[in-house]
């Protein structure tokens, strides 16, 4: 007879014993999740995947680790890289090189978030209504000079 599947948090992908109630890692209360409103697990795409086993079968090839990390920059896959590190810390609670990663992955959001919220602004001068108020004020301008002038 197969073994049951163990029941995981929907949001981090924790196992999780059949009668708790919350989620041990991240808090999420079981009765107020709504699958309409969140979102599952990331993962990982082809490519990704393909790395995570490379480096599952050759685990301290630091190539193969920073190879992931980039790939999960330019995909957008980054939660994805973090989730699997923290699952592998969750099987290994010392693997010091899976909590190396898992900290790179961190600073490399945190970093992307940084950067985003200090990207600069489009200058005024680029923002079509802009030159629009502008050569309305212009041609208001010149039409005033004119009956200006007409009528004194």
């Amino acid at each position: 007879m197969a073994k049951p599947e163990e029941a995981t948090c929907p949001k981090c992908s924790k196992k999780r014993a059949p009668e708790a109630e919350s989620c041990p890692r991240c808090g999420l209360v079981f009765t107020m999740w709504n699958a309409e409103n969140g979102s599952a697990a990331a993962k990982l795409d082809a490519a990704g995947e393909e790395l995570w086993q490379k480096i599952t079968a050759n685990w301290n090839d630091a190539a193969l680790h920073e190879e992931l990390l980039k790939h999960c920059l330019q995909t957008g896959t980054l939660a994805s890289a973090g989730r699997l590190y923290r699952e592998r810390l969750d099987e290994h609670p010392k693997d010091a090189l899976a909590a190396h990663m898992q900290s790179q992955v961190l600073a490399k959001a945190t970093l992307g978030l940084t950067i985003n919220k200090t990207q600069q602004r489009e200058p005024v001068t680029r923002n079509r209504w802009f030159w629009v108020v502008v050569l309305t004020a212009m041609a208001l301008g010149i039409a005033g000079g004119l009956f200006w002038r007409r009528w004194h």
